[in-house]
């Protein structure tokens, strides 16, 4: 199943060394409250995002695996492979929080204005 999006908050977690990635869901449920879940999400090698990022996929694809229990019942795991996504402007932006304040004012700006008293 082919998947694209636009939006979709990407958190990610490290254990044991290695980068973990899941997508958030949410949906209102008959109450008007929101209910919540994560898939897992595999991305290409050498691709690292950090923590709460929001992509719009491109290209992905629904997959799955199977895993045993304890009981030795198979147990289904479902995640997305994404293969091609893009991030929004606003969210590289986040690296220079000051960029829009517009020019720096240095101490020697502030040497030279008049003071008020």
């Amino acid at each position: 199943m082919n998947i694209t999006s636009n939006n979709t908050m990407i958190f990610a977690k490290e254990f044991n060394g290695k980068m973990y990635y899941r997508a958030g869901l949410s949906k209102t449920n008959k109450d008007g409250n929101y209910e919540n879940a994560y898939i897992d999400v595999k991305l290409p090698k050498g691709i690292n995002l950090r923590d709460r990022s929001m992509v719009n996929i491109t290209h992905g694809f629904l997959s799955f695996y199977y895993t045993t229990n304890k009981e030795e019942k198979k147990e289904l795991h479902w995640y997305i492979v994404i293969q091609g996504f893009t991030t929004d402007k606003q969210d590289k932006k986040e690296e220079d929080p000051y960029e829009e304040f517009g020019t720096q004012i240095t101490t020697e700006d502030i040497d030279n204005l008049p003071l008020p008293f």
